[in-house]
């Protein structure tokens, strides 16, 4: 009789531990969407802004006014140019974003306006490149996984 108490408990332990499991992969799973945007630098015109969202599904377009040679791109990013972005944003804590000091710039410094949408709670955060070292380390991180994945969205998207 006591060993059957024993697996039991252990059964209902291990059963505990996979439906604790479970619910932190669907939360991890849940519809989100992010766009980075752009602004200042020396000729006002930003880095460019790019959007993604959980799917993979991105747009991204270049600095300055939509010029025919200088046309953006949209489309799905391949497994290895989305992987950063999604651990990132697995990794992203939003309510601790909006920290003082951050939206202070410097002559020519390029601005930055990230927003985060998730299970309907939009987060917008602003900042600037001299302020850069302050920001939290996940805003930081999935900053800066979105500003490569600008650099070549166009380059590589998934078939």
């Amino acid at each position: 009789m006591a060993m059957d108490t024993f697996l039991g408990l252990c059964l209902s332990a291990l059963l505990t531990l996979a439906g604790s499991c479970g619910s932190k992969s669907n939360a991890q799973k849940a519809p989100w969407s992010v766009q980075l945007t752009t602004s200042g630098g020396f000729a006002g015109v930003g880095t460019g802004n790019i959007s993604v969202d959980s799917n993979g599904m991105f747009k991204y377009q270049p600095p300055g006014r939509p010029l025919p040679e200088k046309k953006g791109c949209e489309g799905k990013l391949t497994r290895p140019r989305f992987l950063p972005i999604s651990e990132a944003v697995a990794n992203s804590k939003p309510d601790g974003w909006n920290v003082e000091g951050i939206k202070v710039a410097a002559p020519d410094a390029f601005g930055y306006k990230l927003e985060f949408t998730s299970n309907g709670h939009t987060t917008t955060v602003e900042w600037y490149d001299n302020t850069t070292d302050k920001l939290p380390d996940d805003l930081k991180q999935l900053s800066m996984a979105l500003r490569e994945t600008m650099k070549t969205a166009c380059k590589q998207t998934a078939p």
